[in-house]
């Protein structure tokens, strides 16, 4: 069995292998120090240290090398870890103990083909001195993802809720407020904002566990809580005001059909636009409400956050909302997640949110009778 089938048959049990396939094509595509940083908690090293190796010995079949980052938090132990993780996977997996403060050091490793494994030393330095240099070493390498692992996955609220999201542009400020998160994660938190100051604007960062670790660097939907920046959302009134060849390349990506050569000719009352055509929605306004044609986001940036962001701006927009899907489309679930009701027939799912009762019926006759919007049947 190649590396490619491991991972595709691990996946096939807990999310779709296309998407798998898609995470697995683009870490490799890039550079190997790129992948991702690791930065492993005390609690992992005391109570799930054997599904840790396990990854990483997962993750070095599959030809990807991320960067362990030990002590960041609490050093005391770390060089002590990190000797302990290298013993453990070798012969079978190529590892190197490296400098955390030699940016070179690291990207060579890593370059190379080894998972560098950097311990911080116990020199006294401030928990804010790490971060720093865990906000250098991100950006020496373009790492495309910094991932925190503790004994349990995600950020978790007061009342034991974990968040699958957070928003640092909209959401930071409420979450550190009193009795918000538990306090060590609020002050872990404070660190996240800081890290946002310097590192690219892309980069995205996930607080997991080693039993969700590989769930959230090869699905969309991820396990444990992801944190990003925030996304850019423009709006547009007209048709006229966006790049159309850049959206229509967005739409057609992302439902695998060609529209039809009258799409934008077609009223339309409001265009979003996300991170530089990585995400768009298309609304018509009807009596009704107004009508969702098109919601599209570009499969990278799904697991980005971006298409959440992209949906509470429709939410403050658009109170009033019904939209359409084929009952085939995988995303089905997550509209059913995000509407008030939904009817179904042979093939179409209509959902719709803040309509009333008398008005749900009309809603309804719009979204079945509408248009298509592809050259064949389409999601």
């Amino acid at each position: 069995m190649t590396s490619n089938d491991l991972v595709i048959r691990f996946l096939e049990s807990i999310g779709r292998p296309d998407e798998a396939q898609f995470y697995l094509s683009l870490f490799k595509s890039e550079r190997p120090e790129q992948f991702a940083i690791v930065a492993i908690a005390d609690s992992v090293m005391q109570e799930t240290s054997d599904v840790l190796v396990t990854d990483l010995r997962f993750l070095s079949q599959l030809g990807l090398t991320p960067v362990v980052m030990l002590g960041v938090v609490t050093p005391t132990l770390a060089t002590q870890h990190a000797n302990r993780i290298c013993e453990r996977l070798t012969p079978q997996v190529s590892c190197t103990i490296v400098d955390p403060y030699d940016t070179a050091q690291v990207r060579r490793a890593a370059h190379n083909g080894n998972i560098a494994i950097a311990p911080f030393p116990d020199d006294g330095k401030s928990i804010d001195d790490r971060f720093d240099v865990l906000a250098r070493l991100a950006t020496g390498l373009s790492s495309r993802k910094l991932m925190f692992l503790g004994a349990r996955s995600g950020l978790q609220t007061q009342l034991g809720k974990v968040l699958s999201l957070v928003n640092m542009t909209t959401e930071y400020t409420e979450l550190i407020q009193p009795n918000r998160l538990l306090k060590h994660q609020q002050a872990f938190l404070q660190q996240i904002h800081r890290l946002f100051r310097c590192i690219d604007r892309h980069t995205t960062i996930a607080v997991t566990s080693p039993l969700d670790l590989l769930r959230e660097l090869f699905t969309s939907n991820g396990a444990g809580t992801l944190i990003h920046r925030g996304s850019s959302i423009s709006r547009f009134n007209n048709v006229d005001a966006v790049d159309i060849t850049k959206l229509r390349h967005l739409i057609e990506a992302a439902f695998q059909r060609s529209l039809t050569e009258d799409f934008f000719t077609r009223p339309m009352s409001a265009l979003y636009v996300a991170d530089d055509y990585r995400g768009a929605a298309v609304t018509i306004e009807t009596p009704t409400g107004h009508y969702l044609t098109k919601f599209a986001v570009d499969q990278q940036a799904r697991g980005e956050g971006v298409g959440r962001d992209l949906w509470q701006t429709l939410h403050t927009d658009c109170p009033r909302l019904f939209w359409r899907s084929r009952t085939e489309n995988p995303l089905t679930q997550w509209y059913q997640q995000r509407c008030d009701g939904l009817v179904r027939d042979d093939s179409w799912h209509v959902f719709w949110r803040g309509l009333s009762t008398d008005e749900i019926p009309e809603a309804i006759n719009y979204a079945q009778t509408a248009p298509l919007d592809f050259l064949t049947s389409a999601p």
